[in-house]
């Protein structure tokens, strides 16, 4: 069969194996703290509440923006008819869109390791995993890719039109997500010292990029204020956007060492039955880039990539505020990278390309495995690398069971139900079908008339001295290493405990 035959049947298969890997029981693992709280904000905007942006704790709009015409389609109009797969469907099909954006890079990767980059990016277990969670990585992940192609195109051609390419793309990354500052910064660097290392080539002079470099600062400005501004709706949203790079407040416990990253997806961790590590996407992206060194065979945009992902991982590796989800972008650069590794050793012996090949299908069956086992039932177990601060199965299964309790002849109403206390995200997901329930920081002293109580941690002790006569502690779980307490009103419990088992 001819190769280009060969290829594009490879390219058909990758892209099965992707939209598969991301798509296949998608609402099987429970809702994370932030995808509720994503799906609160995504809901006020389907039910018309108007438009917000908080600049101290929430991200750009572009994720509502991409989500509500999905949740339209699904006829999904509010908080109660949203469901977990339909808002997971827009970040499975960015990841999915992720995987072609190696063809952008054919000059450099050639299509043999275009194709090599793509079945990293296709089975890679931080992206699939990630790419299955309703946050804002996954489409910032597609946008950031798309800029950095146009952002190299830009170096090395400066026209107006590639300015305008590179600002339209990246006008999406801020109005996906203000991290997006960190990628422009490192990119920036990248570019100095990608014309620096490759003097030997010819570059434009500095004149020609004057214009260009205007036109993709208006093109990304007004982009992101038009996201921001509601289509300048709320002028003020842009100010705000601007606002958060001073103002975001972070939340505590996700301070790590500078080693996170790097342990995280390098070292090799022996849990839940299988050795965890992505290591071998690193050994190919130093081997290419090596080769290409010694040889000096693709030479210009390798180190490129190596540098934009290198400093974006020196960036945020120097932050004390890490999450996995965080690496999503510089992951899928060396992603990229290591495809390379095929254009650059056709000049090595017969030998070691095979030995070279052998290896790399290893490394990619390897690495699916790692994404069938983290996307698996065990996707939200606390030893499971990429499962960060997950939530139980408890809600679900709590909110079933007062459905049943509810359901019982001659059972009182369980409503109203109480929340007591704070950081109780995701329960209000599992809570949305009951009609009245109230969240309060503290304990109210009318509390003992509510049939149903949830008392986060902090506010146990001071739940337990107002309901202990008059409801039973049922301690369960909300999230990794998070209790939390259910506080039944005892005639419920009593018509639960005398009602036979079916």
């Amino acid at each position: 069969m001819p190769k280009p035959q060969l290829i594009g049947i490879g390219w058909i298969v990758l892209l099965t194996l992707s939209l598969w890997l991301r798509l296949h029981d998608l609402e099987s693992m429970p809702i994370h703290a932030d995808e509720a709280t994503g799906a609160r904000i995504l809901a006020q905007h389907l039910e018309g509440d108007g438009y917000r942006f908080d600049p101290k704790h929430f991200h750009g709009p572009m994720l509502t923006w991409l989500s509500a015409p999905i949740a339209q389609l699904q006829q999904e109009s509010d908080w109660r008819a949203l469901r977990l797969g339909t808002l997971r469907l827009g970040p499975a099909l960015a990841g999915t869109l992720v995987v072609l954006t190696p063809l952008l890079w054919l000059r450099a990767l050639g299509q043999s390791g275009a194709l090599t980059a793509a079945a990293f990016l296709a089975s890679s277990p931080l992206l699939v995993y990630y790419n299955r969670i309703f946050i804002h990585e996954s489409w910032l992940l597609l946008f950031g890719l798309l800029a950095l192609a146009a952002t190299f195109r830009l170096l090395n051609r400066p026209s107006l039109r590639n300015g305008a390419l590179t600002g339209c793309f990246l006008g999406l990354m801020f109005a996906t997500k203000e991290t997006f500052a960190i990628s422009v910064i490192a990119w920036a660097i990248a570019a100095g010292l990608y014309r620096f290392i490759t003097q030997n080539q010819t570059f434009p002079k500095k004149e020609a990029y004057l214009k260009p470099l205007l036109l993709l600062a208006a093109t990304a400005t007004l982009l992101s204020a038009l996201c921001y501004t509601h289509c300048f709706q709320t002028p003020a949203g842009f100010l705000d956007a601007l606002k958060t790079f001073f103002v975001y407040e972070t939340t505590s416990g996700h301070e790590k060492p500078s080693h996170y990253y790097l342990h995280f997806l390098l070292w090799p961790k022996d849990t839940l039955g299988i050795w965890w590590s992505e290591g071998c996407v690193a050994l190919f992206a130093l081997l290419a880039l090596g080769l290409a060194s010694f040889h000096r065979r693709n030479f210009g945009a390798l180190i490129f990539l190596a540098l934009a992902a290198g400093g974006q991982l020196l960036i945020y590796s120097s932050i004390d505020y890490k999450t996995p989800w965080l690496m999503l972008l510089p992951w899928a650069q060396l992603c990229l990278l290591a495809g390379g590794i095929v254009q650059v050793s056709k000049k090595t012996s017969p030998t070691f390309r095979t030995i070279l090949t052998l290896l790399l299908l290893l490394s990619l069956g390897y690495q699916t495995k790692q994404s069938l086992h983290a996307t698996s039932s065990l996707a939200n177990h606390q030893r499971n690398p990429y499962a960060y601060v997950p939530t139980t199965r408890d809600p679900q299964r709590i909110a079933d069971w007062l459905h049943k309790i509810q359901a019982l002849p001659n059972a009182p109403s369980i409503e109203p139900i109480a929340v007591i206390g704070q950081a109780y995200w995701p329960l209000p997901w599992y809570l949305r079908p009951f009609d009245t329930v109230g969240y309060w920081p503290k304990p109210l002293s009318e509390l003992a008339n509510f049939p149903v109580v949830f008392s986060m941690p902090a506010q146990v002790a001071a739940c337990d001295a107002i309901l202990n006569a008059s409801h039973v502690k049922l301690p369960r779980s909300l999230r990794s290493n998070v209790s939390i307490n259910l506080y039944l009103r005892r005639d419920l419990w009593q018509i639960w405990m005398d009602t036979p088992e079916p």
